[in-house]
């Protein structure tokens, strides 16, 4: 019985948990704010014009550029340089129509990674509350036992496999659950990064 109770407080601190984590997503484990997208311009200083937007797409360099820089996973003096070289090749009369489209496709590539990484965090939880609910069944069963006085070698056998399952569930609960602080720091990481980048491009404007 002090197992079950035990594991009744730890279904109960994860539902609770959830509720408190992220009230307006459920599914939303993470202490940390979800961000669902990251704005241009939050982290750059122009208005960006809307024929400039899309610019980068339709130009091979920029577009490799755009890619490079939106997967940085950390940003050192090498980003730093590749940065520079690229800004200062451009010619002074297209540097800030450049690098506006530049930017903005630094944040629509990297958002696309980061909403990769937050469905995939969701998923994990939706996987984990399914996990939670089987551990809550196996509970109950056991409970249903527990309330049977007639104590036969078929009840004993039943209950040593829902036991079993029971640990079963449990363990892969656990191991799950201490990945869980990992995942969250992803999205925040990549954020960082994203700013660091586009701060450092935005050094470079005209």
């Amino acid at each position: 019985m002090g197992a079950m109770r035990q594991l009744s407080i730890v279904l109960l601190l994860f539902f609770s948990s959830q509720a408190a984590a992220q009230a307006t997503d459920p599914e939303w484990p993470c202490i940390q704010v979800l961000v669902p997208e990251i704005v241009t311009a939050v982290m750059w200083p122009e208005i960006i014009p809307d024929e400039q937007l899309e610019l980068w797409k339709s130009d091979p360099e920029l577009s490799d550029l755009v890619e490079e820089l939106a997967s940085v996973d950390e940003f050192t003096e090498e980003e730093q340089r590749r940065i520079e070289q690229f800004a200062e090749s451009i010619p002074e009369s297209a540097r800030l129509a450049t690098l506006n489209t530049v930017a903005q496709g630094i944040v629509t590539t990297a958002n696309k990674r980061r909403d990769k990484y937050i469905r995939g965090i969701k998923r994990y939880t939706r996987q984990q509350i399914a996990i939670a609910n089987q551990i809550e069944a196996t509970l109950n069963d056991l409970a249903v036992l527990d309330n049977n006085n007639a104590q036969t070698d078929k009840s004993e056998t039943e209950r040593a496999q829902i036991e079993e399952t029971l640990n079963w569930h449990q363990r892969v609960y656990d191991q799950r659950e201490h990945a869980i602080t990992a995942l969250c720091d992803v999205p925040v990481e990549l954020e960082i990064n994203l700013s660091s980048v586009v701060r450092e491009l935005a050094q470079y404007l005209p």
